[in-house]
């Protein structure tokens, strides 16, 4: 009887353990599925941030080249003169402009003038009319606004190009020229925010301007998995037909087969759930490409478009701290209940259980501290990471007085990516931990700062509205990184910063866009500028 009796306490037992657990991993899910979507949500939002910022560096650069063609014309009209301009400063914007720029050239006065050296004649041969391409028609459709031509692949050099073009008042002439979207591909590299991302950017024509993996660069996610076939096996049979030809024109078809060999064999894995992503954009999706897992997710933009997708096991590593925390809670409650229930029938085993239950609960706070502190700080820096300083603003902004004021500052290295290219990535990441020392160095113990992204930094200035202070603070910034820079012998530079005031009713994602509006204006100078929203 009586062991009947702890049989069927035993079974009670056992299936009040699992409805427990299983309501809570019904309740913990939810809040995982909230964590997952908003975190797609800010990193893509982030991304297209990003993006439109090296799309209007593109404009501006174009609108500095647009104003001295126009100056110069109006100085000497005639055609030949212009074009003896447009060589003399080929070089001059190569230099400016570096491995973004690929050329000028125009149409003025009913002829195409360029600034290479390739002879005229060449064009005449292929019955070259410049009023028939792309660049041209583009140009006078855009009705004096600059315009892009839809990018492409060039493996010849391996690397994205487009043309940028305007229509001038006249309403015939336009001005253009090539460029180099690597940036793009830069900016792709630098995004990644968890273990094994793969993130594109892509245009309106489903082409893959920027992605982690640089074999898929050029290929259409639009294309039909038949028309990707084709152009692999055109590649591959003018690989085979090439003949005679030069070791660089070899390798360079080499190229094209390979990369779109590996398109292909990605496409084949993904075309079925891209359709899905497609169909649900801004909504996270389970997904498998080959062996893996992942979660997906599809950002549409005005032109350019932004895909995302992050290994699960990723994912969880990066919300732990969003279940494991209840999760181990609730098991240590459950084992710590059902002890006391059964303490008079197993007093020795209990005993042992107390004993085991300090040392387990021990190990999990000592681990529950390190994934917190693992989730909130930057690595390189040891300041605050997007997420934590995001969050801690928004807890700030909820808590603050009616008529309190507080200032958050966007801040944006000057001339950083020369410091890598010159220096290596190692000094690079010096000059990252000068300027976070410098920076936590300025401010007081109710401020926050943080290291966004690569050379971005941020900083909100608590009980405070006087854009002075945060002008002030900037100063002294730059003034100690070019000491401490000089007596570490690192290279110099210069932060740039946009302020914005905030108030209880505001949030951190609209605060941030202004503050970077703000920066955009200051960063003119690439020497320290500050600008207030």
């Amino acid at each position: 009887m009586k062991r009947d009796k702890k049989h069927g306490n035993g079974r009670w037992f056992i299936a009040a353990f699992l409805i427990v657990n299983l309501a809570a991993i019904l309740l913990i899910g939810r809040k995982e599925s909230s964590y997952i979507r908003d975190s797609f949500s800010s990193h893509a939002e982030q991304s297209r941030a990003k993006m439109e910022d090296v799309m209007d560096n593109y404009i501006h650069s174009f609108q500095l080249f647009s104003n001295m063609m126009a100056r110069e014309i109006k100085n000497n009209p005639n055609p030949d003169d212009i074009w003896d301009y447009l060589k003399s400063i080929d070089s001059a914007m190569l230099e400016i402009e570096g491995d973004t720029f690929d050329g000028l050239y125009m149409y003025y006065q009913g002829r195409y003038l360029y600034s290479w050296d390739t002879p005229y004649s060449q064009y005449e041969d292929t019955g070259y009319v410049a009023t028939e391409r792309p660049w041209y028609k583009d140009a006078v459709a855009g009705k004096g606004k600059v315009v892009f031509t839809p990018p492409y692949m060039s493996y010849a050099n391996h690397y994205i190009l487009s043309t940028i073009s305007q229509l001038q008042p006249d309403g015939e002439t336009v001005f253009a020229y090539d460029i180099k979207m690597g940036d793009i591909q830069e900016l792709v590299s630098s995004l990644a925010a968890y273990p094994d991302e793969q993130m594109m950017i892509f245009d309106d024509n489903g082409t893959i301007l920027g992605s982690t993996n640089a074999s898929y660069l050029g290929g259409s996610l639009y294309n039909s998995l038949d028309e990707t076939r084709d152009a692999l096996k055109e590649a591959k049979k003018n690989l085979k037909e090439a003949g005679d030809i030069s070791e660089a024109d070899k390798e360079k078809l080499q190229q094209q087969a390979d990369s779109l060999d590996a398109y292909y064999s990605f496409q084949k894995d993904f075309h079925k759930d891209f359709s899905r992503l497609k169909k649900h954009p801004e909504k996270p999706l389970a997904l498998k490409i080959g062996k893996t897992n992942y979660y997906g997710y599809l950002l549409k933009g005005d032109t350019y478009h932004f895909l995302v997708l992050v290994p699960v096991m990723s994912m969880l590593q990066s919300s732990l701290q969003i279940w494991l925390l209840p999760l181990l809670i609730l098991e240590l409650l459950l084992i710590y209940i059902l002890g006391r229930i059964t303490k008079e029938q197993k007093n020795r085993e209990l005993r042992a259980a107390y004993v085991e239950l300090g040392q387990t609960q021990k190990r999990l706070e000592l681990a529950l501290t390190a994934a917190q502190k693992a989730a909130a700080i930057d690595e390189l820096t040891g300041l605050m990471n997007f997420h934590s300083f995001k969050e801690s603003i928004t807890h700030q902004l909820h808590s603050m007085e009616e008529d309190e004021c507080s200032i958050l500052i966007m801040i944006d290295g000057d001339r950083f990516k020369a410091v890598n290219d010159n220096y290596g990535h190692s000094v690079g990441d010096e000059v990252i931990k000068l300027c976070a020392q410098m920076i936590i160095g300025r401010i007081r113990t109710i401020d926050l700062a943080s290291r966004l992204h690569g050379d971005e930094f941020a900083i909100f200035v608590s009980k405070t509205g006087d854009y002075s202070v945060a002008k002030r603070i900037m100063e002294d910034i730059n003034s100690t990184i070019a000491v401490e820079a000089r007596k570490r012998n690192l290279p110099v530079i210069t932060m740039s910063a946009g302020a914005v005031i905030a108030r209880r009713t505001d949030n951190y994602t609209a605060l941030s866009k202004i503050a970077d509006d703000a920066l955009y204006k200051a960063k003119e100078s690439h020497n320290g500028g500050f600008a207030s929203a």
